[in-house]
């Protein structure tokens, strides 16, 4: 009898952890579909801003990236793990997701965190006197990540003090334990126009830029240790 129950308790056991692999790998599935839609919804469309026609984006139903809350931004900080920072809307982050994309299934990366910190940035601008204020406030989430980054932070345009930060977008970072080992915003300094393709050349240079900062954590994230 003692027999019969410890079996049926194995197989229930077994049972339970199919389920939560099963989730997970929903989960991440999920996000991956939700990554696409959200990018692919302004595929034909303009933005109402400039008159200008929005990159068209095809991207994978299996990509890699997994939608993170703040919490698990801040850990990845800690661990190792690729993050984007970026929106859908933003032209530049539309030159540089499919490339990032193509990096990473070269580098066979199996995860990538996305977080869009857009609504938590601050903004500030320069009065008449010259003097810097803040015409929105950030949240204090975004302050904390900005302490995380430190000095990989670029400076924030314009306000004529290269001590004030700012983060940009699109920015990817790769961390290996716990330290910051690839920081890139934006995309390449000879792209002038995001709502213009990248030139072969041009392609070719942000690849490898990402790819190489791939392959340095490529069996943490491999092993879904991001």
């Amino acid at each position: 009898m003692k027999k019969i129950i410890l079996a049926l308790l194995l197989i229930s056991l077994i049972c339970i952890g199919c389920t939560v692999k099963q989730n997970e790998e929903e989960i991440v599935q999920t996000d991956a579909l939700k990554f696409k839609e959200e990018y692919e919804a302004y595929n034909d469309k303009i933005n109402e801003n400039n008159g200008k026609n929005y990159t068209n984006l095809y991207i994978a139903d299996d990509n890699p990236m997994v939608y993170a809350t703040f919490d698990e931004i801040m850990g990845v900080f800690d661990g190792d793990g690729i993050i984007y920072f970026g929106f859908e809307t933003c032209p530049w982050c539309r030159t540089a997701v499919p490339i990032i994309l193509e990096a990473a299934a070269a580098e066979n990366i199996s995860k990538i965190y996305y977080f869009n910190a857009l609504s938590i940035r601050d903004v500030k601008s320069l009065d008449d006197n010259g003097n810097v204020v803040i015409d929105q406030a950030g949240d204090p989430t975004y302050y904390q990540l900005m302490d995380k980054i430190g000095d990989f932070a670029e400076s924030y345009a314009g306000l004529n003090d290269d001590l004030i930060k700012r983060m940009y977008f699109p920015t990817v970072v790769v961390i290996k334990d716990g330290e910051i080992i690839f920081y890139h915003s934006s995309t390449l300094e000879s792209q002038t126009d995001p709502y213009l393709p990248l030139t072969d050349e041009q392609h070719d240079e942000l690849y490898q830029l990402y790819s190489e900062a791939f392959a340095k954590v490529v069996n943490a994230c491999q092993l879904n240790k991001c």
